[in-house]
């Protein structure tokens, strides 16, 4: 008895199509929920970033004009302030999508105001 026992428990462990480490199937609940939550909190989110993405153009642009017309210091600004999701989505709600609400830092080239030395002055 003990033997056919163990005889099927190791053709349970091996067989391929049963596996003790399934994903757990989305519930009809938790799907109904994240994609009621998503477009509410969508109202509530996106005016908010697009006031953000407003304000960080404006205050790119002058900061852009500040210093001489340095790309690199408007890029700063509307880099985080205008990047970044827009609306929330039930997949970042489930954890599959990233939620970003500021854009991520890219890597700007060097001010064209230094020279090839480093130094603003030759």
């Amino acid at each position: 008895m003990r033997r056919i026992l163990v005889g099927f428990l190791l053709l349970a462990v091996l067989n391929p199509g049963i596996s003790l480490a399934q994903q757990a199937q989305p519930s009809t609940g938790g799907e109904l929920g994240r994609s009621v939550a998503a477009p509410l909190l969508s109202v509530v989110y996106f005016p908010l970033k697009l006031c953000v993405g407003i304000a960080g153009a404006l205050l790119g642009g002058i900061s852009g004009w500040a210093t001489g017309g340095d790309e690199r210091a408007a890029q700063g600004i509307w880099q985080p302030t205008i990047g970044g999701s827009k609306f929330i989505t039930p997949a970042m709600l489930e954890g599959t999508e990233p939620f970003q609400p500021f854009g991520e830092a890219t890597s700007a080239q060097p001010s064209t105001a230094t020279g090839a030395s480093g130094s603003m002055y030759p």
